[in-house]
């Protein structure tokens, strides 16, 4: 199932490159394959050491370059994952289904989550704004069980702790 998503997602690459006049390089191609495949959410660094593993020529330009023509094509989204590892960007294909990224103030520990919610949102926009929703993402940050846990035992959580790591475990309700 997974090549299946891949193929639709490379073929969607290709058509919106072509519809905006742009050609659809080799490099573009890479980098978005490993934004797909990647199980967690990569910054630009992350991108560039995994492209030059199978193109040693890359450079960082080209990379920086094509995450902005992508983002611009509406093919990947820029996230900041609530500012917790600083200023730095994370970036992931854009989904097909709305989620929400949710981020431990302390650990910083992340995970994306998806809710029925979201459509409820969306509705409630709809009727009480008179809004089109096009696309929604919603970032959250709170405490996860573990830290909370050492707060109750008398351990002070800091708030805006660098994350540690990036985690994509995928919740329903």
């Amino acid at each position: 199932m997974p090549m299946v998503h891949n193929i639709r997602r490379q073929a969607g690459l290709a058509e919106l490159a072509q519809q905006r006049g742009l050609r659809l390089t080799s490099q573009r191609r890479l980098i978005f394959s490993i934004l797909e495949s990647a199980p967690t959410h990569l910054n630009a660094k992350q991108i560039l050491e995994e492209a030059r593993k199978q193109d040693p020529g890359i450079d960082q330009v080209t990379v920086y370059r094509n995450l902005s023509v992508m983002k611009r094509m509406g093919v990947i989204d820029e996230l900041d994952l609530l500012h917790l590892r600083g200023e730095e960007h994370y970036y992931e294909v854009r989904q097909l289904r709305e989620h929400c990224h949710v981020g431990c103030l302390s650990c910083g520990q992340m995970f994306e989550f998806v809710t029925p919610a979201m459509k409820a949102i969306n509705k409630a926009l709809e009727k009480e704004c008179n809004y089109k929703v096009a696309y929604a993402r919603i970032e959250i940050g709170g405490y996860c069980a573990k830290c909370r846990g050492k707060e109750e035992q008398g351990k002070v959580i800091q708030k805006g702790k660098r994350v540690r790591s990036l985690t994509s475990a995928t919740s329903r309700i």
